[in-house]
C-alpha cells in the first residue's frame, strides 16, 4: 500500500514515542510485528528478508544475553550460573527482551520509510509538516549518503581480502587495527563527497531558510487511507499519553479515583 511521504513521517514519529512510553512486552511485540510486516511489503526478495531478519535476530540476541548477564538491579532471579559468579537473570532476560523489541522495532519503521520513500519526496513532505528546510535538507542527504558509504565499506573489504586480510581470523589487535584501516578512506571519500556537495549547491543559490526552493507535492496528496492511519495514530498515541499520565499520577499519590482502578490495572499490565 502506498502512502503519503507525510503520513510515513508521521508513523516513523509515532512508533518512536511509543518506543518511550511503552514499557509491556506485549504492545511492544504487537508494534514491532506490526512493523515488521510492513517492512516485509516493502522487500522484494527472499534474500533480502533474510537478510534483514537475521540482523534484527542477532541485535535481539546481543541486547538479550548482555542484559540477562549484568543486569544489575534488585531483586533478581537466577535463572542459571553460566561460569562462575556469571549468571544468567530472569528479569535481565525481560528487561533485553524489552529493549531488544525497541530497538528492532525503530529499525523496521526506519526501514520502511526509506525503502518506500524518494529521497525527494520525503524532503517534500518534510517541508509540508513544517519542517525547517535546513534541518530537513540536511535529514535528507543524510539518508541519500547511506548507500554510498555502505559500497564504499564493501570496496574497501573487498581490497583487504584481495591482499589476504581475513577479519576475525587473526588476533583482536591485527582485527582492531584492520578495521581502523577500513574507516580511514570511507572516512575521506565521505568528507569529499561533503564538500563537492556544500561547493554544488552554494553555486546553485542554497539557502538555509529555503527562500529559493520551489518544492510541491506533484501528483500527491492525503487520501482517505492516509487520513484514517493518520487518525487511528493519533486516536492511539492520545490514549496511550492519557493513560500513562493517570497511571503515573496514582503511583506517585498525586491523584487516586476508586473508579479508576481497572484502568490503573490495564495501564500496569498491558502498556
Amino acid at each position: 500500500m502506498a502512502f503519503d511521504p507525510r503520513t510515513k513521517i508521521i508513523l516513523l514519529a509515532t512508533i518512536g514515542v511509543l518506543m518511550v512510553l511503552l514499557d509491556s512486552p506485549i504492545m511492544l511485540s504487537f508494534c514491532f510485528f506490526s512493523v515488521f510486516g510492513l517492512a516485509v511489503t516493502a522487500i522484494r526478495s527472499w534474500k533480502k528478508i533474510g537478510i534483514f531478519t537475521g540482523v534484527l535476530v542477532i541485535g535481539t540476541w546481543g541486547t538479550i544475553y548482555s542484559q540477562a548477564i549484568f543486569y544489575d538491579r534488585f531483586p533478581r532471579t537466577i535463572l542459571f550460573t553460566l561460569v562462575d559468579n556469571v549468571h544468567f537473570y530472569r528479569e535481565g532476560l525481560v528487561h533485553g527482551m524489552i529493549q531488544s523489541l525497541r530497538f528492532s522495532t525503530s529499525i523496521s519503521v526506519g526501514y520502511y520509510v526509506i525503502s518506500t520513500t524518494k529521497v525527494r519526496d520525503l524532503l517534500v513532505g518534510l517541508i509540508k509538516l513544517r519542517v525547517p528546510y535546513g534541518l530537513a535538507f540536511m535529514t535528507t542527504v543524510a539518508i541519500q549518503y547511506v548507500p554510498f558509504v555502505v559500497s564504499d565499506a564493501k570496496i574497501v573489504i573487498q581490497s583487504q581480502r584481495l591482499r589476504g586480510f581475513r577479519y576475525f581470523r587473526f588476533n583482536v589487535l591485527r582485527t582492531f587495527a584492520g578495521f581502523l584501516n577500513a574507516i580511514r578512506p570511507i572516512l575521506t571519500n565521505s568528507i569529499r563527497r561533503a564538500t563537492n556537495l556544500s561547493q554544488v549547491i552554494e553555486c546553485r543559490g542554497f539557502s538555509v531558510d529555503g527562500t529559493n526552493r520551489q518544492a510541491t507535492l506533484r501528483g500527491q496528496s492525503f487520501g482517505r487511507v492516509d487520513l484514517a492511519f493518520i487518525l487511528i495514530q493519533f486516536i492511539l498515541l492520545a490514549a496511550i499519553v492519557i493513560l500513562k499520565i493517570l497511571y503515573f499520577l496514582y503511583a506517585n499519590g498525586v491523584f487516586f479515583a476508586s473508579w479508576l482502578r481497572p484502568v490503573y490495572t490495564f495501564t500496569k499490565e498491558v502498556l
